[in-house]
């Protein structure tokens, strides 16, 4: 198998953390630039997007949460992605990282760069801001101390949203303090499903 991914997507990673985290054994993995139309990302997903997990067959399955599923159901059983509490923390995780890239997107669209923040007054960017903090709130009220014997999809997506807000946004003001969400984080820091996939700094 092999997955097509962006090293600072959170997506990405999130899919990347499941498969390892469910014991997927024989995973080839390949960075592509989804911004700049890649032939082999087109073909097994013409909607050039990240992750695309391409099967030996050539089958493609896409979207982090389907991968996510496929990776419980093939792996080893080390991974939970089912259990209801932990699909709603990951559903939280995962809205925080949506409303953290449109505002990327955004700026991009604007200015072509993701560093040049005019984008950032659009009332858009500023309701996508809202949703990026009211998320980390909720994730820090929900989410355990520390992770169990296995991590489970909410505690990846969890972690995946803390790191990537921090990536991109270094010391915005608008970013809340989430005491529980960083301990969290720091337990579950040397996992090697998290570890294997941080994104550079």
């Amino acid at each position: 198998m092999k997955l097509l991914k962006n090293p600072t997507s959170p997506f990405a990673r999130i899919a990347h953390a499941a498969l390892i985290e469910a014991g997927i054994e024989e995973l080839e993995i390949q960075n592509v630039d989804p911004w700049a139309d890649e032939a082999e990302l087109l073909s097994a997903n013409s909607a050039g997007r990240v992750p695309c997990l391409v099967l030996d067959d050539g089958t493609a399955i896409t979207e982090c949460l389907l991968i996510a599923a496929f990776a419980e159901r093939q792996g080893k059983g080390a991974l939970s992605a089912s259990d209801a509490k932990s699909l709603a923390v990951a559903g939280i995780g995962i809205g925080v990282c949506d409303a953290a890239v449109q505002i990327l997107i955004g700026r991009r669209i604007v200015s072509g760069s993701f560093a040049d923040t005019a984008f950032d007054s659009n009332p858009i960017a500023e309701r996508r801001r809202r949703a990026v903090a009211d998320g980390l709130k909720r994730l820090d009220a929900k989410v355990l101390d520390a992770p169990g014997e296995r991590l489970d999809l909410g505690t990846i997506a969890a972690v995946t949203a803390l790191d990537y807000v921090a990536l991109r946004f270094p010391g915005a003001d608008w970013v809340p303090a989430t005491p529980r969400l960083a301990t969290l984080r720091e337990e579950a820091a040397d996992r090697p499903a998290l570890a294997a996939t941080r994104p550079p700094s």
